[in-house]
């Protein structure tokens, strides 16, 4: 319940609620926690309606406390929805809760949005290894194996396109790719450029037939 009840969270809230008011309706949610938040996404999807509605340290408990002012104010045409990674650490809920609350995000935003398309993204490895490069403390208690699982999982659930980005960056011993990571946790760049590389082409063909 800390990314609920911390200062940042609210504070982001609040962002929302200035920007929504020069937002415009039939555009593209991005919504989840650090891993949106700090997501560039103007750069990689130059010239679609994009909205950033990231929060750092958000858990599935504290998504589903602002799904009216991170969705149902901006009325999209489509979310893009990848949470879940903090539920292990912030929330410390178990990976069978976060799967729950998942289908109950999906669930909530397709009743208050029936046409809408929801493009639901995979959970992204960590690095487990020893490396110096590698903030232990960042990665806390997050294990590839409870990862896979949520994202076996995932990949089941209802009312949704899922796409699976966490093959592409793996390296050969199945941890976060050092070139595709800050500290083992967190996308660099590349990391960025990679996932970009599996969304982009659903969300342009979704976008397409949205529009008509």
């Amino acid at each position: 319940m800390q990314a609920v009840l911390s200062s940042t969270y609210f504070a982001r809230i609040n962002e929302f609620k200035i920007y929504n008011r020069f937002a415009k309706p039939g555009g593209i949610v991005f919504l989840g926690d650090s891993l949106t938040q700090r997501y560039p996404l103007a750069d990689f999807y130059p010239n679609m309606p994009i909205y950033n509605r990231g929060i750092d340290g958000d858990t599935t408990v504290g998504l589903l406390k602002r799904l009216d002012v991170s969705v149902f104010a901006l009325q999209p045409s489509i979310v893009v929805l990848q949470i879940g990674t903090n539920d292990l650490q912030v929330a410390e809920l178990p990976p069978e809760a976060t799967i729950e609350n998942i289908q109950l995000i999906i669930s909530k935003i397709k009743e208050g949005l029936p046409n809408v398309k929801i493009l639901l993204v995979s959970l992204y490895p960590v690095n487990e290894t020893p490396d110096k490069l590698i903030e232990k403390i960042v990665v806390g208690p997050r294990t590839n194996k409870d990862l896979m699982w949520m994202n076996s999982h995932l990949k089941t659930l209802d009312q949704v396109e899922f796409i699976d980005v966490y093959p592409s960056l793996c390296d050969a011993t199945g941890n976060l790719e050092m070139r595709y990571t800050k500290e083992g946790l967190h996308l660099s760049l590349n990391g960025y450029a990679q996932v970009t590389e599996k969304i982009k082409p659903v969300l342009e063909k979704v976008f397409q037939l949205s529009s008509k």
